[in-house]
């Protein structure tokens, strides 16, 4: 008797079980058209050239019957209280302290004519193992005679009957059947007639009864060790666990179903078949419990208490067939408690999941109900069991939705381990800039300490000598020349010059923070002095420009250089008393952007045709190595030096 494994949850079960069924239906299809293929080339083997027709098929329904004293390969004598029985036959070991008991059945049937081809012999149900003879000559043994007896009790047996050991008029078929003592033993109604009439009746009969049951427990058992893997891979889900459990057992409770020989000793293993579906319903009520994240310490108890009792009953010997019968009623009974867990938690997903569970729960328990009648029967009744067709629906409805779910789980982790992934970028690409920072920072702030002991070294140092010296040489030019009015000699022009060019490379060293109004500021706060002395009107068109990256100190001493030799040009050549200075910017960032100084005088003009002194060619060798150009247009009244140089900002600035 089979019983039933659980259900479950998650979001999209439609495009799960579409998934599911895609993948699974590929291998159940090509296991059913090999198993289709094998049919006809089956019966083709199965027949044999007839001259004759086979006689109408008939079934005997009446036997004579006898329990045979002691094992023995022989059929008892008369002594063995021979009776006519009606097929099928359910009969039981008279003692118990022997291993195994022999029961005969003589079978009589009536032909006309010898048949010109085999005749075949087909029942549905016989149990455990035996021989059958034709008219007192051995023509099969249904399994081995010897302890472990094979697992014959579901499976349909078919026997051709040669021609050659047939005659007119009566026959007679002897079956000697053995079994343990400990269990019963029958023989379902046979049916005699032609071979092709009667094998593909008997094939369809293995194909549902064997083949698919063998099928579906490979199933579930590959099922069942996939789920292993995953609850090993995550131990904290336990309902993964207990799911594998649930598809193990019915592949354990399967194979007795299919299997030729048991995998344990024979009272052993029927033992734990008959527990197993009490145990398959009590894994089935951790599953759900554990899948819909609740906890029932009571009902738990009381599961596992049943399922002890009772397994402990049979495995002691004590449990009798109407114990047994009731004991498996109980827990299907308390299945619908199971059921009523699974479906609630199923519609707390899904409105599909929610049906789903509960049209697989209700036909599984359906079909478990049909099989208890079967198995709790001690009169004879066509035992095709169901159940084994319901429980893989159940594990594929339950498989689906834990698929679903795994896979799910699968692709929430990967999305966090990619968001983490680009957090841990993001954090690292900030670090590194960070540490760009910082290190820019301390370069900085060496090279401020550096440029504050050099300016202060130059400042007190060569710039006082320079200072000093210019002022003795003043005061003697005074003392000399008193005509002069305090106009600086040559000498003292030298010095003058020197020290403005040491204040130059000094302010070329100040930081600018980019910004190319303090670079030009500070040559204003320079020059101011000198320009009024020399009535020269300065008009200052500066605009604030933003900041600017190419200003290193190297490119600022190249543009107050330049600058610079552009007033001397006009306080010493031009004659100008108007001098105006202009920025701006042009082009796109990042593109073509550059930056523009523009100086205009009204003096008298360069004489651009006598070509560039060595003023003009220091001005343009500083343009060109700040990656910029210099521009000088000049005509009588108005000189032009324009200065452009790239800016170097990015795109986005």
């Amino acid at each position: 008797m089979n019983r039933r494994p659980g259900i479950l949850h998650e979001v999209d079960l439609a495009r799960a079980l579409c998934a599911w069924t895609r993948a699974c239906a590929a291998p159940l299809a090509l296991v059913l058209a090999i198993f289709a293929a094998c049919l006809p080339a089956a019966r083709a083997a199965g027949q044999a050239p007839s001259t004759a027709s086979a006689p109408a098929t008939q079934t005997i329904g009446q036997a004579e019957f006898c329990i045979a004293p002691d094992l023995a390969d022989t059929m008892p004598d008369a002594s063995c209280g021979w009776k006519t029985v009606e097929l099928a036959k359910v009969w039981h070991a008279p003692r118990r302290d022997v291993p195994m008991v022999d029961a005969w059945f003589k079978l009589r049937f009536h032909l006309d004519a010898v048949p010109g081809q085999s005749l075949a012999l087909y029942t549905v149900a016989f149990n455990r193992s035996g021989r059958v003879f034709v008219n007192g000559n051995l023509l099969r043994e249904l399994g081995a005679m010897r302890d472990p007896l094979p697992l014959n009790w579901n499976r349909a047996q078919f026997i051709v009957l040669p021609a050659l050991m047939l005659h007119a008029g009566d026959n007679e078929i002897e079956i000697q059947q053995r079994i343990h003592s400990y269990e019963g033993g029958w023989l379902a109604p046979v049916r005699l007639g032609g071979e092709d009439e009667l094998r593909p009746i008997w094939q369809r009969r293995v194909f549902w009864q064997s083949d698919t049951v063998r099928l579906l427990g490979s199933c579930t058992f590959a099922i069942g060790v996939f789920m292993l893997g995953v609850w090993l891979g995550r131990r904290h889900d336990a309902m993964y666990f207990w799911f594998a459990c649930i598809a193990l057992s019915w592949s354990v409770q399967s194979l007795d179903s299919y299997a030729e020989m048991p995998p344990l000793p024979p009272l052993l293993w029927e033992r734990v078949v008959d527990s197993v579906p009490v145990l398959r319903g009590v894994l089935m009520l951790m599953f759900v419990l554990r899948y819909g994240g609740m906890r029932r310490p009571v009902v738990e108890r009381i599961a596992w208490g049943y399922f002890l009792l009772g397994a402990a009953a049979i495995f002691c010997g004590s449990m009798p067939p109407v114990g047994m019968d009731l004991w498996f009623l109980g827990f299907l009974l308390a299945s619908v408690y199971i059921l009523y867990l699974q479906v609630r938690v199923g519609l707390r997903r899904s409105r599909v999941e929610g049906v789903l569970l509960l049209s697989a729960g209700m036909l599984d328990m359906a079909l478990s109900a049909h099989d208890l009648v079967l198995f709790s029967e001690h009169t004879w009744a066509d035992r095709f069991y169901l159940a084994h067709f319901s429980a893989p629906l159940y594990l594929f409805v339950i498989g689906t939705i834990l698929v679903r779910r795994f896979t799910e789980s699968l692709s929430a982790h990967e999305n966090l381990a990619a968001v983490l992934e680009q957090r841990i970028d993001d954090k690292a690409a900030e670090l590194q800039r960070n540490y760009e920072q910082l290190v820019e920072a301390r370069r900085n702030e060496a090279l401020a300490l550096e440029r504050t002991r050099i300016m202060s070294e130059m400042h007190d140092g060569i710039g006082s000598q320079l200072t000093m010296a210019l002022s003795l040489v003043r005061q003697l030019d005074r003392e000399r020349n008193p005509e002069r009015g305090g106009e600086d000699g040559r000498v003292a022009t030298v010095l003058r010059e020197s020290i403005e060019d040491l204040q130059l490379i000094i302010d070329s060293l100040e930081p600018v923070e980019n910004d190319l109004l303090t670079v030009l500021g500070t040559l204003r706060y320079r020059l101011q002095d000198r320009l009024g002395k020399s009535g020269i009107d300065l008009q200052w068109n500066v605009v604030d420009l933003p900041p600017l990256p190419m200003l290193t100190p190297h490119s600022v001493l190249s543009i107050l250089r330049i600058v610079q030799e552009a007033f001397a040009n006009c306080l010493k050549h031009s004659g100008a008393d108007r001098i105006s200075v202009t920025t701006g910017l042009q082009g796109a960032p990042g593109v073509d952007e550059k930056a523009h100084i523009v100086i205009v005088d009204n003096g008298r003009g360069i004489d651009l045709s006598r070509g560039a002194g060595r003023g003009l060619e220091n001005m343009r060798r500083r343009a060109a190595a700040l990656g910029g150009q210099l521009k000088i247009l000049s005509q009588a009244g108005r000189t032009e030096v324009r200065l452009e140089f790239p800016t170097l900002r990015p795109a986005s600035a």
